[in-house]
């Protein structure tokens, strides 16, 4: 599409762009548009302006369909919706523009909705919380792709524009304001003669309402019956969900437009300028020294715990030394792949910096294999946690990077970037479909994984296991599924709960039988509280079946426990 300079939208006007050539005398008289014109304004800019009702009314459109879906509703039904509500904002405001929707987008435009499906299916606190960080980025990279021609960009370029446009979206907050203002000194223009009351009757509701509110204060204060009266009238309104619907909706208004101000800038430079101006012999050095080391690591690793042909140290055994090292390892192993970018993007190239930089990644996957199999005799020990599940798959997703980085130091056309975001995006919604939660609940519920367990990590499992989301009650709560659960009659009236019976319950006393089943009480009360809480808006495919093995099970409460 062919939108002119952009940058330079007065060629002629020497006060706005000195350096800029005159190719002919200047006009006697400047229009009232261009004399009032800003530097950076682009002719998006200008759109924006001159059709402010359309991106005033469509953002706050926006923003009450965003508070409908996400007012204190995280991972509700309308969650998908509010997504599919996004996109089509986005792109209706690009149509305005006259900027087409690239074919190419559609991976970002299926991420981003898979994301919003999963978070209506799952009710676990750090998947919803990195579903929203994801939707968050992948829409932005949308955004970029799609306003600019980024297919020669690298990740340097990408990184750059990622922040560019969100600090320039944080100083058009206030643009609703000045392009509101434009618009009407334009149409005031253009219809001299003319009166318009929009203005003065928008600072008249602005006055009014605070007025009003303060007014209404003192009344009430001075005469008891007036101040009864209002309470008859308003006692019932929740004003503090009032107040917090307006902020969001208020915030989100003055954010949707502001990021779509920030796009119509256009203020990013297309361009990709070759960072690769450094000598290559410092590289060399530094990489050089790190190669020699990570390579007797490595034969350190494949002799000690691969082969296990090498004596351990007098008092270390297998197990002791291969559960250890894993968080520092994961953290090489990032480093690695940024030392590597770095010298691949500041560098010149040289034959022998490629080949030090191919060692170092034979090295790191390496590495990778080390920590993956230390996390997993770690998990045979210690059972599983959604931070252990969390490193084999940041592990598995670096080991992809890194077959990419090394496919980039031969061929300077790979896609890097390209690649990296559709590994990263496409790992991490398989992770956020698996429901973490279900498998830590499975593996650790087998008898077998307690076996070696002493008494405080036995009381620190059962701890991690009743913080677990709804997303573990098919297990959690289900006798089929949770060999530590029984139904039993006790007392009179033939009272049904649910109690974890221990093989050799014999050697405890009721009171010891309690504490067994506290933290299995602990979670039965989260989750029936979450049921309870669960509305049309708020409906969550994973609190629902946790709700139905609720109902499945018999309650578990302080008053059907042994005493």
């Amino acid at each position: 599409m062919t939108t002119g300079n952009l940058n330079n939208p007065y060629p002629n006007n020497p006060n706005i762009y000195p350096n800029t050539p005159v190719p002919g005398p200047l006009p006697q008289q400047m229009p009232v548009s261009a004399q009032t014109a800003k530097p950076e304004e682009s002719l998006f800019t200008k759109k924006m302006k001159s059709d402010f009702p359309f991106f005033g009314i469509g953002s706050l459109l926006y923003a009450l369909f965003y508070t409908f879906c996400l007012y204190k509703n995280a991972s509700g039904i309308t969650y998908p919706f509010f997504v599919a509500g996004t996109l089509c904002y986005f792109f209706c405001s690009m149509k305005k523009f006259g900027v087409p929707c690239k074919k190419n987008s559609i991976f970002y435009i299926v991420s981003i909705v898979l994301l919003g499906v999963s978070n209506c299916l799952t009710a676990s606190g750090p998947l919803l919380s990195m579903n929203k960080c994801g939707i968050f980025l992948l829409a932005f990279c949308l955004m970029i792709h799609t306003v600019y021609a980024d297919q020669n960009w690298n990740f340097p370029k990408y990184l750059s524009a990622l922040f560019a446009t969100i600090g320039t979206a944080f100083s058009c907050l206030l643009r609703p304001f000045d392009d509101m203002t434009s618009y009407f000194d334009a149409q005031k223009q253009a219809k001299k003669g003319k009166k318009s009351y929009f203005l003065p009757a928008l600072a008249g509701v602005a006055v009014t309402i605070p007025v009003l509110f303060i007014v209404t204060l003192l009344l009430a204060s001075a005469d008891s019956v007036f101040s009864e009266l209002l309470l008859d009238m308003f006692g019932n309104i929740d004003f503090a969900t009032i107040v917090g619907i307006c902020f969001m909706t208020v915030a989100v208004f003055f954010a949707s437009y502001a990021v779509c101000a920030a796009l119509a800038r256009k203020n990013i430079k297309e361009d990709v300028r070759d960072m690769r101006t450094l000598e290559p012999i410092s590289a060399i050095i530094v990489t050089a020294a790190l190669s020699i080391l990570y390579l007797a690591f490595s034969v350190v690793q494949i002799l000690y715990l691969f082969l296990r042909k090498m004596q351990l140290p007098e008092g270390y055994s297998y197990s002791a030394y291969a559960r250890e090292g894993f968080f520092q390892l994961l953290a090489v192993c990032i480093l690695n792949l940024l030392i590597v970018l770095l010298c691949l993007y500041l560098f010149r190239e040289n034959i022998v910096l490629k080949v030090i930089l191919t060692v170092i990644s034979g090295c790191t996957y390496i590495m990778i294999l080390s920590s993956a199999l230390r996390m997993l005799m770690y998990i045979d020990r210690y059972n599983l946690t959604f931070l252990r599940i969390f490193v084999l798959w940041a592990l598995a997703v670096i080991f992809f990077l890194m077959a990419g980085v090394t496919v980039f130091i031969y061929r300077n056309g790979f896609p890097l970037f390209t690649y990296s975001m559709a590994v990263v995006t496409v790992f991490y919604i398989g992770l956020s479909f698996a429901h973490p939660d279900y498998w830590i609940a499975k593996y650790n519920l087998n008898p077998a994984h307690w076996e070696d367990l002493d008494d405080y990590d036995i009381f620190d499992s059962k701890r991690y296991l009743c913080g677990l989301s709804a997303d573990a009650a098919p297990i959690l709560l289900n006798e089929r599924t949770n060999p530590y659960l029984r139904t039993e009659t006790i007392g009179e009236g033939d009272i049904a709960v649910t109690l974890r019976i221990l093989d050799d319950a014999a050697r405890y006393e009721n009171q010891d039988v309690t504490e067994e089943l506290r933290w299995l009480q602990r979670y039965y009360d989260k989750t029936d509280a979450l049921c309870a809480d669960m509305h049309l808006r708020s409906f969550n495919f994973s609190v629902y079946t946790a709700g139905r093995y609720l109902e499945q099970s018999p309650a578990i409460s302080q008053k059907n426990t042994p005493q």
